[in-house]
């Protein structure tokens, strides 16, 4: 009788802990990811407790790459305008206001400063439009848009570079004016009903990112001001530029050298350089086009050399990535889509390669057993288009604490 009674205990104790541990534990809020590609920004999210629910690409090898590492997780393939937001909920068996974030960067090529800054006359540029819809339509309690740093000085007209610096500010139009596109695209985030929103330009070496990378930022909310979110978020900013970091009393950036330390690397898949390659055996770790001795210099430049025409003389900028060459010692710049193109040359400190597959999905803070599918170039633009990893911890982090 004794020894049941002691089993009746043990069970009891065993079904009320059981119990008291299903009542207590809270469902992982869920993330509707749009224009995932290789899922930087949602594994960020995860990493701080967030449930990726439904993730969306127009490419087929992002979506692969999503299956093969996330099994489960609805994948829909497609562009995002043929998929009414319903079937979305439908899919993740939710109803409207029930998703607690929507994430995604719409396609940033046609706002990029790299790019022909077209805005809204490419036709990627109405992916941002799409984006809103959905938010609209599945009402979360927040969503977070990033792209390019350059999308906050966009005219929604293109004009040309040379052309615009030989115009007169008064000649041109509101649309021609640097900045007209932001504007519109804050309106457009302006008119979700019941959302406050706020921006911000945040760069990721200031959050443990071995890599120089700026992106901007947009939170929206229906629950607080966003302002408390990235008041919390620039406490987190624990890193700083070497040269100041002292000062700030913060932690000086992570280098190139800390990025990839430990990194196995058996494979080494890469692209490589073009015919111009054989010039960067003259280029020093940290160096660009500049090093290059001068009697190879304009050569190695072609059309991208100093001119003596007045339209253009003066007006190059420093075209710092071209031939460029790591440095061990400092950050990684911006990791493009492609390492081999000339004017965006990322060059292994060492040896005159691009950096490998691997050494470019560790630098944004992909684990390293994550695996991308498609050809060499489609998985450098998978990683070069993810937004950190870390960085989109760190806001996660503070956004789940509001839910």
């Amino acid at each position: 009788m004794k020894s049941f009674v002691n089993v009746y205990s043990k069970v009891c104790f065993l079904i009320h802990h059981d119990y008291r541990i299903l009542l207590n534990s809270k469902p992982r809020p869920k993330v509707i990811s749009l224009f995932t590609c290789g899922m930087g920004m949602d594994i960020g999210f995860e990493k701080s407790g967030f449930d990726t629910v439904y993730t969306n690409d127009i490419a087929r090898f992002a979506c692969d790459t999503i299956k093969k590492n996330k099994d489960g997780v609805i994948c829909d393939h497609g562009d995002i305008a043929n998929i009414p937001s319903s079937e979305i909920l439908k899919k993740c068996n939710l109803k409207k206001g029930e998703i607690d974030v929507v994430i995604g960067g719409p396609p940033c090529q046609s706002f990029s400063t790299a790019g022909k800054r077209k805005g809204f006359d490419d036709k990627r540029g109405i992916a941002l439009l799409e984006f809103i819809r959905i938010i609209r339509d599945v009402n979360p309690k927040f969503f977070v848009f990033e792209n390019v740093p350059g999308l906050k000085s966009m005219s929604k007209k293109h004009i040309g570079f040379y052309e615009r610096s030989s115009m007169d500010k008064s000649e041109l139009s509101h649309d021609q004016k640097y900045g007209s596109l932001f504007e519109e695209i804050l309106t457009q985030f302006s008119g979700l009903s019941g959302y406050k929103i706020h921006w911000e330009i945040l760069n990721a070496a200031d959050y443990g990112v071995p890599q120089k990378r700026k992106r901007l930022v947009l939170i929206g909310s229906r629950v607080l001001d966003p302002k408390e979110i990235f008041n919390q978020i620039r406490k987190e900013a624990t890193f700083a530029d070497p040269s100041v970091a002292a000062e700030e009393k913060k932690k000086p950036w992570k280098t190139l050298r800390d990025g990839l330390s430990g990194l196995i690397d058996e494979e080494k898949e890469r692209i490589k350089f073009p015919s111009w390659g054989k010039y960067l055996k003259h280029i020093p770790p940290g160096g660009y086009w500049k090093d290059l001795p001068k009697n190879v210099r304009k050569e190695a430049m072609g059309r991208a050399a100093d001119t003596d025409d007045p339209k253009r003389k003066g007006k190059q900028g420093g075209r710092t990535g071209f031939f460029r060459r790591l440095s061990w010692d400092l950050p990684a710049p911006t990791l493009v889509t492609s390492p081999s193109q000339l004017a965006t040359c990322i060059c292994h400190p060492d040896e005159d390669r691009p950096l490998t597959v691997k050494e470019y999905a560790r630098l944004q803070g992909f684990p390293d057993s994550w695996e991308f599918v498609g050809s060499t170039s489609k998985k450098y633009r998978m990683i070069g288009e993810a937004v950190p990893v870390q960085l989109a911890e760190v806001i996660s982090k503070i956004i789940i604490q509001h839910i």
